[in-house]
């Protein structure tokens, strides 16, 4: 057998076109056809098809366009110039167009990706892959050479199949073949060995194998390898020369790397990142589905505060004109319209600084909810349906169960549990590591040797033969006379080894035993002490969950308090207001005293705004603390992966939806 048959370089590449029916098929569908667009979540990466296109496992994947398109929804929301938008459907445009979420998909097909390479032997690169992520191979050892050599004569050397073939990696099979050509003129130095002085030599060689690994640590490599060589020797039997072998055998792993637990260790952890994607997923859409209600109440504060603003305005130009009569009629000296005009000035800055924070918060909203403002979104202000929600008395449950709620619903604690099974498995792996080698290996490897042979006649008159086959007289010594050839090829050659004629079996074990074990002892500690730190960040994660739980209940209560607060500050603040003007109109007040309690009663009503959006804002903090955010407006997060809500928007012109 040729030395190099399972490491010549042309393998590479002869795999892809030789011995492609051997190839152990996985179904599903990993290449798709071109046509429409759609998410990455929509695809199925965990499978691979050989058949019957066994060429496509050489091809690109089909992976889809990312779809740059807002949804329908945010168009028809726009009417007349205007998009009327309630909390529903702003977070429903989120779902659909949010590229936060949308990159977010993607950790999906990623952990789909990692089940397929693990499958193959490959280590896992996790839901977020660095851009140029390295694959590191899994398994063994590769083909190593054979017995024999292709220039030698007399057919094959036997045994030593372990040493010699090894072993193929888990666990997607292996093919490939190699032939070569050989002429070769090497001068002698006696002649004795071959007869002649110069030997000459043609050889052609051709050689063909398959392997797979398995996860229980097995390995199976079959070779079929023969040449045919022609040589001017003088002492062959055959020549040419058409020697064949075919050779199957096994390694089994019995300690170390035994085992489903041993070898499937990416795997199964690649199982697990399914389920990471799925929590990590889900914990962006509930930060997105907040900072969008964040927004939206924000947008809300923005349109109150206008309200105030342009009240304040009023109050001013109302003063103003009121003083200019007075001031014309001569009861009332002309410092006052001054005193009055600065007030307007200062209300309708006021107005303005306020009306453009209401645009900027409108743009930001928009943003949020589409892929990217096209001109119909740009010129269309919002106008939001709904009003920031009122304090009831049972918004929030006690401690106790707030915090149950946050320990069976926070991603971040679901994460955790993750990384610690995934930590579980690599200590279950490296425990078998600490073990010693012992592998059990068998081969059955026949073999057969034909070609063209020299028929020899008797001896002749006065030669008597000799035990070597020789014709001697005593002086003289050669080769008896040939009266004929005796030929055959490659098939006689391959019928010897199916018929086990030449037969050659083998099978041992093989141990090893690595004195003080350092590397395994460190790679097991290591594996244990990742383990205990994921315990303790777990807890540590807890302690910081139960702090943000309370610190958002103290929020709800302190908004709750200054909503109450404001309400009462700003029924004073107008009933003040109303009591001074009609004191001024009877000639007991003055200007001042007027802008001075409209000043107070504006700042009041920004306050109560302000209130209620902090209560708001409390809320929904209350929500992301106890990771029920998604539960609270009902979202749905298959809806929110497949970027499609059922819900009907809130059209101009129809009801508006009532709102939680």
């Amino acid at each position: 057998m040729n030395p190099k048959i399972l490491s010549h370089p042309a393998v590479t590449l002869a795999a892809t076109l030789a011995g492609l029916a051997m190839l152990t098929a996985i179904p599903g569908n990993l290449f798709g056809q071109a046509g429409p667009k759609s998410p990455a979540t929509a695809m199925d990466y965990t499978r691979s098809s050989a058949f019957p296109d066994v060429f496509r496992p050489y091809g690109s994947p089909f992976v889809p366009e990312p779809n740059m398109k807002n949804s329908e929804r945010l168009h028809s929301l726009i009417h007349e110039g205007k998009m009327t938008l309630s909390l529903e459907d702003a977070i429903a445009l989120a779902l659909e167009n949010g590229l936060d979420i949308e990159v977010a998909r993607y950790s999906e097909a990623y952990a789909q990706t990692d089940i397929l390479r693990t499958k193959a032997g490959g280590s896992t690169q996790g839901i977020n892959p660095g851009l140029f992520g390295a694959v590191t191979a899994f398994g063994g050892g590769g083909f190593g050479g054979g017995g024999g050599g292709g220039t030698s004569s007399g057919g094959f050397s036997g045994g030593g199949f372990a040493s010699s073939v090894g072993t193929v990696g888990c666990c997607d099979p292996i093919t490939g073949f190699s032939a070569g050509w050989d002429q070769r003129t090497t001068p002698l130095n006696n002649l004795q060995l071959q007869g002649v002085p110069v030997i000459g030599s043609q050889t052609t060689n051709a050689d063909w194998f398959i392997g797979k690994g398995y996860f229980t640590g097995t390995s199976i490599v079959g070779v079929v390898s023969g040449f045919r060589q022609s040589n001017s020797s003088a002492f062959n039997l055959f020549n040419p020369e058409v020697p064949s072998q075919m050779t199957i055998g096994f390694t089994q792993h019995l300690l170390n790397g035994f085992g489903y637990r041993a070898n499937a260790k990416f795997l199964r952890i690649a199982k697990n990142d399914v389920k990471q994607a799925d929590t990590t997923f889900r914990q962006q859409v509930m930060t997105s589905v907040a900072n969008v209600v964040n927004l939206y109440y924000g947008l809300l504060y923005d349109r109150e505060s206008v309200r105030v603003a342009q009240d304040a305005v009023t109050y001013s130009q109302k003063l103003l004109d009121d003083n200019k009569r007075q001031v014309e009629i001569g009861t009332l000296a002309p410092i006052e319209v001054v005193r009055a005009e600065s007030e307007l000035a200062t209300d309708q800055q006021n107005l303005i600084v306020a009306q453009t924070t209401y645009q900027q918060d409108q743009e930001k909203l928009k943003t949020a909810i589409s892929k990217h403002v096209d001109a119909d979104l740009a010129a269309a202000p919002i106008e939001p349906t709904d009003k920031l929600p009122e304090p009831a008395p049972n918004d929030i449950p006690p401690l106790d169960q707030a915090l149950t709620l946050a320990y069976n619903n926070r991603p971040e604690l679901t994460l955790d549990a993750i990384q610690i099974r995934d930590q579980q498995i690599t200590i279950q792996a490296s425990r078998v590591g600490l073990l010693p080698t012992l592998d059990l290996f068998g081969t059955y490897s026949p073999t057969g040797l034909s070609g063209n042979r020299e028929i020899f006649g008797s001896c002749p008159t006065g030669f008597n033969p000799t035990p070597s086959g020789q014709c001697t007289n005593g002086t003289i010594t050669q080769p008896p006379p040939v009266i004929g050839i005796s030929s055959s090829g490659f098939f006689s050659s391959l019928g010897q080894v199916l018929h086990n004629r030449y037969s050659d079996y083998s099978f041992g074990i093989s141990f090893s035993l690595p004195l003080r074990n350092r590397q395994g002892q460190a790679n097991m500690a290591t594996a244990m002490l990742q383990e205990r730190q994921l315990r303790t960040e777990l807890q540590m994660h807890k302690n910081t969950i139960t702090q943000d739980v309370k610190n958002a209940e103290i929020a709800v209560i302190q908004a709750r308090a200054q909503i109450n607060a404001a309400q009462k500050a700003t029924v004073l603040a107008r009933q003040t207001l109303e009591a001074e003007q009609k004191k001024f109109q009877l000639g007991e007040s003055t200007v001042f005293m007027i802008i001075q309690d409209q000043r107070d009663l504006t700042a009041a009503e920004g306050n109560e705004a302000k209130a209620r959006q902090a209560y708001a804002t409390a809320v929904t903090q209350y929500g992301t603390a106890t990771g029920t955010t998604l539960d609270r407006f009902h979202v749905e997060l298959a809806e929110a992966k497949s970027g499609q809500v059922s819900h009907v928007p809130n059209i101009p012109g129809t009801p508006t939806p009532a709102t939680n």
